[in-house]
């Protein structure tokens, strides 16, 4: 496989083949339940959860590692971020119609929005080609999945989606982070919500050993001098790991930045901890004309 082709400097995995190695659906790991990742069975009953979804899960290596042998509560924490979606938006009286996640990997959270929801067009897109090919070849016809690269640009008609989902996105994107956002804004029909994930002013403060960002930042050189600081030293700090490719970085938001800044391109409409906390979440809406 070719690593150095200039596709790869702003995507990833361009001439990659992906392995045809899968593992069972959900009920095949219901043993694997541990009550780590929360469950709301009066919400969404399990075994009807289990009983829609019969895809197959990817293996550890073709989903970034997520819960490591952990096959069930991988699965099931795409449900439960679902879930929290679904929750603020019915609490806001925004119907959900169609749905892009962004950087949707091998379909943790998208593959829920088709079987576990009347969302009507779902789609997905990542700068890893080899999730777009597990996507493509694993998971139902409907869903429609494509490759995108680190340029903010998505080839969507404009006002054509109600709910934009970037999980772990922004956490990565050192350059950009408002032409992105005018892209969002582009693509999403007036009262249109984007739900995306960011390592804001909490995560600095609390991240501790146990998190999955916290061996990354501690091995960084550029930590160091900043280890132990109570607050972000600016508006937003990276941690860029590759000086000569794109989504090689680790970023942190101060919290005012993304109220302000972000809020001048869609409207500002709450910042709280994502499920796990390691994260959190900042909702911004298109406003209504």
């Amino acid at each position: 496989m070719q690593t150095d082709v200039w596709e790869n400097f702003i995507s990833l995995n361009s001439t990659g083949d992906l392995k045809s190695e899968v593992l069972g659906p959900a009920r095949d790991y219901v043993s694997q339940r541990d009550g780590s990742v929360d469950w709301n069975e009066i919400e969404l009953p399990l075994d009807l959860a289990m009983n829609r979804d019969v895809s197959p899960i990817p293996i550890e290596a073709d989903r970034e590692l997520y819960y490591g042998p952990n096959h069930f509560n991988y699965w099931a924490s795409g449900v439960r971020d679902l879930m929290q979606i679904l929750e603020w938006a019915r609490g806001q009286g925004i119907k959900l119609e169609s749905s892009l996640d962004i950087g949707c990997a091998s379909g943790r959270v998208m593959r829920h929005m088709h079987y576990q929801t009347n969302i009507k067009q779902v789609m997905g897109c990542d700068i890893n080609r080899l999730h777009v090919d597990w996507v493509a070849r694993h998971l139902p016809p409907e869903i429609t999945v494509f490759q995108n690269s680190s340029i903010p640009s998505l080839p969507l008609p404009s006002e054509s989606v109600d709910l934009v989902t970037a999980f772990s996105v922004f956490t990565h994107i050192e350059s950009f982070d408002t032409t992105w956002l005018m892209e969002l804004r582009r693509i999403l029909k007036p009262g249109g919500i984007a739900w995306l994930t960011v390592h804001g002013e909490r995560t600095w403060r609390e991240v501790a050993p146990g998190w999955p960002l916290y061996q990354a930042l501690h091995a960084h050189p550029d930590f160091a001098a900043m280890r132990g600081l109570p607050q972000l030293p600016s508006d937003r700090v990276i941690f860029r790991w590759r000086a000569d490719r794109s989504y090689s970085a680790n970023i942190f938001y101060r919290d005012a930045y993304i109220e302000k800044c972000w809020g001048r391109i869609l409207e500002f409409k709450g910042m709280f901890p994502a499920l796990p906390h390691f994260q959190d979440v900042v909702v911004l809406q298109k406003p209504n004309p």
